[in-house]
């Protein structure tokens, strides 16, 4: 199984599956250890990543699977990329912004994502080669125009030495609405679905952006690498193709800059 449809579709299933659990495990309060002064995991990411790779192997026999938690596991030509919780610190804080991402490639290109809003039921699937699908049980918002562009990022990032970022946010502010969201897969999903034209962030990794390089991609936007190739980058911008193009290529200089400087 290869196939961008088939691999979406596996994919919702589990990312659905993994819903399941989180909601099973919703009323405890779970357990947290840190991985950095800025980064914790909690006992419910642990089981979902546990649940996902499992399952994700069992439908796709001889699969890789690279994900946040747990350590990469080798396969063939199909490679699942799996980011179980995607805004940790919201999910601890109660913010109702966090979701579980699955992207997919065969032979080391991106070709689907699978991206479940835990707390809005909302499920983005699309890759390069497949439209972008929406599913929401509860009510879907209507994307409008604003008088500026509206701009996903978290840069500058929590404990960053480097100037450049917090000069770049105040750069950014003058030019942009900008909404600092804390879930990179959840800002790539929202850009694809039209509620905000680019999205951008620093000092992420292939499950971070992997499944919504994919949602992107699929309405015809860009996903543009900052510092390496393609997902494996550790900074990226993606836009809309409706997205002003000055302001996408304006962005994409900056962070290139406070990448190249460190």
């Amino acid at each position: 199984m290869s196939g961008a449809l088939e691999l979406i579709a596996v994919a919702e299933r589990c990312v659905k599956q993994a819903a399941d659990l989180v909601r099973q495990r919703g009323e405890e309060r779970p357990a947290v250890w840190s991985k950095s002064e800025t980064d914790q995991v909690t006992a419910v990411d642990l089981a979902v990543e546990r649940l996902l790779r499992e399952e994700l192997r069992a439908a796709v026999p001889g699969s890789a699977i690279v994900g946040e938690e747990l350590a990469p596991t080798a396969g063939t030509s199909v490679t699942w990329y799996v980011d179980p919780i995607d805004g940790t610190s919201n999910f601890l804080r109660g913010l109702p912004i966090a979701a579980i991402s699955i992207g997919a490639a065969v032979d080391g290109e991106i070709v689907a994502g699978c991206v479940l809003d835990l707390f809005r039921d909302e499920c983005f699937t699309g890759g390069p080669d497949v439209p972008l699908r929406v599913r929401s049980a509860g009510l879907r918002p209507v994307p409008g125009e604003g008088a500026r562009p509206l701009v996903l990022t978290d840069v500058p990032l929590p404990n960053s030495t480097r100037s450049g970022e917090i000069e770049f946010l105040g750069e950014l502010l003058a030019r942009a609405e900008v909404r600092r969201v804390y879930s990179t897969a959840l800002s790539l999903a929202w850009v694809a679905a039209g509620r905000a034209d680019i999205a951008c962030n620093l000092g992420i990794y292939p499950w971070d952006v992997a499944a919504g390089a994919a949602l992107v991609r699929s309405v015809g936007g860009v996903f543009v690498p900052i510092g390496g190739d393609d997902v494996h980058a550790p900074g990226f911008v993606a836009a809309r193709d409706e997205a002003p193009r000055p302001m996408t290529e304006w962005i994409t200089g900056r962070l290139r800059e406070i990448a190249e400087t460190g």
